[in-house]
């Protein structure tokens, strides 16, 4: 081999042996590095795997269709009733056997005083045969039967009903049934007394 391929091959090997220790050192700098953890698998892109939770819509209540009172043979349309022209709890004409539900009060099995009215004329004529331990049931729009038994029946004169008693108590879940009672006021325009009969529900 002549002097100059000899110096040739000398000057190649040198640049290819540069060039190893510049590149070397970058190859083991990446390697060094922690490989980013891959996204869990769970078929669904990382850059959308946050879920939007929307808010949850509340039941819709399910409200009372029939008040059924075996024991007075009573077993009647409720029907949904607000307050009259003197802001006193309305009630269902006379001339039906329909019960009146108070809308906006409890909803019949829920905790609170659920109120129910009509004429003593009319589908509450035999209320007044209801005694203590009597079963009430309320058939709901979704064909649920409530089971409500008798606590308590009273007698108020018209001035003295309680109106807390009658709808704001909320220890449990209450049924209250109203009607006219006594004599008729001396302009027959309604009746000196009410009776109400208190009920709870059987858990």
């Amino acid at each position: 081999m002549t002097v100059l391929m000899q110096k040739t091959v000398f000057i190649l090997l040198s640049l290819l042996l540069a060039t190893v220790a510049v590149i070397a050192p970058q190859q083991e700098s990446l390697a060094a590095l922690p490989s980013a953890p891959l996204p869990p698998d769970t078929g669904i892109p990382a850059t959308t795997t946050t879920a939007v939770v929307e808010p949850a819509v509340p039941a819709a209540p399910d409200l009372p269709a029939r008040l059924i009172i075996p024991s007075i043979s009573l077993n009647d349309t409720i029907s949904k009733v607000g307050t009259n022209d003197k802001g006193e709890m309305d009630v269902p004409p006379g001339n039906t056997t329909n019960v009146g539900w108070y809308q906006f009060g409890t909803v019949p099995g829920n905790v609170g005083s659920a109120v129910i009215d009509a004429h003593v004329f009319a589908a509450f004529s035999k209320l007044r045969n209801l005694s203590v331990g009597s079963s009430i049931y309320i058939q709901t729009e979704s064909g649920q039967k409530l089971h409500f038994v008798v606590s308590e029946a009273k007698q108020y004169a018209l001035a003295d009903v309680p109106a807390d008693l009658l709808f704001n108590r909320s220890d449990q879940a209450r049924l209250n049934l109203i009607t006219c009672a006594g004599k008729l006021t001396p302009d027959h325009s309604t009746y000196d007394h009410r009776l109400v009969v208190y009920a709870t529900l059987v858990q």
